[in-house]
């Protein structure tokens, strides 16, 4: 097995690990903790930091990016960016695919999972699943939030590895949110920028080859 396809085997293990650690109950804990001194101002402002994450808009700017990129690229006069057009282009088809299949892939959690939000903990005292396709508020597992958020951060930083850090900082950030405004439990997001990192781990070098033949 080569090293790469072994680190990441390595991650994915941790990752579920720590997953599986945080359900069995330190989920709960936690936002039992931040329920006890949550302000309604910190929770507005936690609210509208999560909203950043807004994968309507990322959508709209990628397929605006992608729409410009193609017509740059027949322009004659535009040639002299040429790899910047072709960065900008093969970010934005990566940001759509990303954004569509994980996209897909956290619905569809989120209904078999039917995982009950944090408020139905806090109200009812239940913490756990129900049966599939219950809808809101079993949906909590993945969050939507966090996956956007990750999907933006790992497509940026394969297409600008120096920006790395600080972009899966604010990624960390926005997804830390959803669980400070008592919407998600902290395994939700861990799972949610799981995805987005196997999207992008998928889809760029498939893109990137595609790109090349063009």
């Amino acid at each position: 097995m080569d090293p790469t396809r072994k680190r990441a085997l390595v991650v994915a293990s941790q990752a579920l690990a720590l997953m599986g650690i945080l359900m069995i109950g330190a989920d709960a804990a936690v936002i039992r903790l931040i329920h006890r001194s949550l302000t309604p101002t910190q929770d507005d402002f936690f609210d509208t930091v999560s909203e950043l994450a807004n994968a309507t808009i990322l959508s709209i700017v990628a397929m605006g990016n992608y729409g410009a990129s193609r017509v740059a690229l027949a322009w004659p006069v535009a040639r002299r960016w040429l790899p910047w057009w072709d960065r900008a282009r093969t970010g934005s088809l990566l940001m759509l695919l990303t954004l569509l299949t994980g996209g897909l892939a956290t619905l569809l959690l989120k209904h078999l999972v039917a995982r009950a939000r944090p408020s139905v903990l806090l109200e009812d005292g239940h913490y756990g699943l129900v049966a599939s396709f219950s809808g809101a508020p079993f949906n909590s597992f993945p969050s939507s939030h966090a996956f956007t958020a990750f999907a933006a951060a790992c497509v940026l930083a394969y297409l600008l590895p120096a920006w790395r850090m600080p972009l899966f900082v604010l990624a960390a950030i926005v997804s830390i949110c959803r669980v400070l405004t008592l919407e998600h439990f902290p395994s939700d997001v861990l799972a949610s920028a799981f995805i987005a990192a196997g999207c992008v781990r998928f889809w760029a070098p498939r893109v990137q080859g595609s790109m090349s033949r063009n």
